[in-house]
């Protein structure tokens, strides 16, 4: 009947969206922040290696000139200074590298609801960021990780939420409504109230035998159900 509701074909609509709790957002937040902290820094300590390479060759430069002419004054300790930072300096830009890249990992972790992994790879990171330097970085990601327990427990204790309600189809708008609604409160339309569940009539006690097939059935059978003799043939 037209003034029904028709139930879509099985394979059209979208999925319903799931809500990011608000534990994950804070985490995203918090290891989004640090990778922008993280590459703000890689980018310092790459200019800083960038400059001190280029000091060095100067003073390389000039230890050449004055050498050719016949003066030392340029000590070998400043020009290994140089070169020592420009390779400390590349070392910090390979950590700050790699730790923003690990930021965005933990991020992905986190939307793939991945939150153990994500922890484990957020402690270290935490701490090689404070190791290296990378304070703010480190403590940001440190925060982050001590706000994953909350959201590991309510995701685990997901599997133990208690069934839904039982319901019914409205068949004036199609939506799902409890059983012990009597009127949608979508449509407004009256629904049938829900009949209670009967109970099953009390079983008499006791047995007998069938004189049609010699089978022992209730004793209150007024027909046997596996010949249909009558109790009183």
């Amino acid at each position: 009947m037209s003034g029904y509701y028709q139930p879509p074909q099985p394979g059209y609509g979208q999925p319903p969206m799931q809500m990011e709790p608000p534990e994950a957002t804070s985490i995203k937040s918090m290891v989004n922040i640090a990778s922008i902290f993280g590459i703000l820094m890689c980018v310092l300590a790459l200019v800083g290696a960038l400059w001190e390479i280029y000091t060095y060759a100067v003073w390389e430069s000039a230890y050449d000139y004055l050498d050719y002419y016949g003066y030392n004054y340029v000590d070998d300790s400043v020009r290994l200074a140089y070169l020592i930072w420009a390779i400390v300096l590349i070392v910090f830009f390979v950590v700050g590298l790699l730790f923003f890249m690990s930021c965005k990992k933990i991020t992905q972790m986190v939307d793939q609801r991945q939150y153990v992994q994500a922890k484990s790879k957020t402690l270290v990171w935490s701490i090689l960021g404070i190791l290296f330097v990378f304070f703010i970085p480190g403590l940001l990601l440190l925060i982050a990780y001590l706000k994953f327990d909350p959201l590991i427990n309510m995701s685990s204790g997901y599997g133990q939420m208690p069934p839904p309600p039982q319901q019914r189809l409205c068949l004036g708008c199609g939506q799902q409504i409890p059983l012990q609604y009597n009127v949608c409160p979508h449509c407004g339309r009256q629904a049938q109230p829900a009949q209670p569940a009967q109970a099953p009539p009390p079983q008499q006690g006791g047995m007998r035998m069938c004189l049609g097939c010699g089978q022992q059935i209730q004793a209150h059978f007024a027909v046997c159900p596996h010949c249909g003799k009558h109790a009183q043939q």
